[in-house]
């Protein structure tokens, strides 16, 4: 059959979903990098359920049931262009099933990094507000991309303390 890897195993199929499921959840993180789910053991202690679909991979989400969103969801991701243009993409996902969405933000940019970072292949459009909608942020999320923006910069998801995050906007 001249078969090397069993075709499901394929990330273009996006059907797949990670979860590290919680007893009680509080809150539903989707997280746009992986790197949460490795450690979860404080955010199942706190009542977060953390969900992975892979970045670009919004298409498993096209397929929950509304009773699997039955509590907050947040979206957590890096603070770049494809991050936030995947977060437009869910968003738009979740409003077809009347389910609010919200953007989990940084509290400052001081862990900001320039676009040109090795390994970073996210790049600001010339574009007035680099070609994001801006009706899927807060005022306060617009002047942070804003800012971001004017300086050539983003923040990897990475460098964000989830827990101190959800803490600030008492998701926890």
């Amino acid at each position: 059959m001249e078969i090397d890897e069993f075709p499901e195993k394929d990330p273009r199929n996006n059907l797949w979903r990670i979860v590290v499921d919680c007893i009680n959840p509080k809150v539903i993180v989707i997280c746009e990098n992986i790197a949460c789910l490795k450690v979860p053991v404080e955010y199942k202690k706190r009542g977060v359920e953390l969900w992975y679909v892979g970045g670009n991979n919004t298409k498993p989400l096209l397929d929950l049931p509304l009773e699997k969103l039955n509590h907050p969801v947040l979206y957590f991701c890096d603070w770049d262009y494809h991050g936030l243009k995947i977060f437009s993409r869910i968003k738009d996902i979740f409003n077809t099933k009347n389910v609010s969405i919200r953007l989990i933000e940084p509290r400052d940019l001081s862990n900001a990094l320039p676009t040109n970072s090795p390994h970073h292949n996210s790049k600001w459009k010339k574009e007035d507000f680099s070609k994001l909608n801006k009706e899927d942020y807060t005022k306060a999320q617009i002047e942070i991309i804003n800012n971001l923006i004017d300086n050539n910069e983003w923040v990897e998801e990475e460098s964000m303390d989830l827990i101190e995050l959800l803490e600030d906007i008492e998701a926890i």
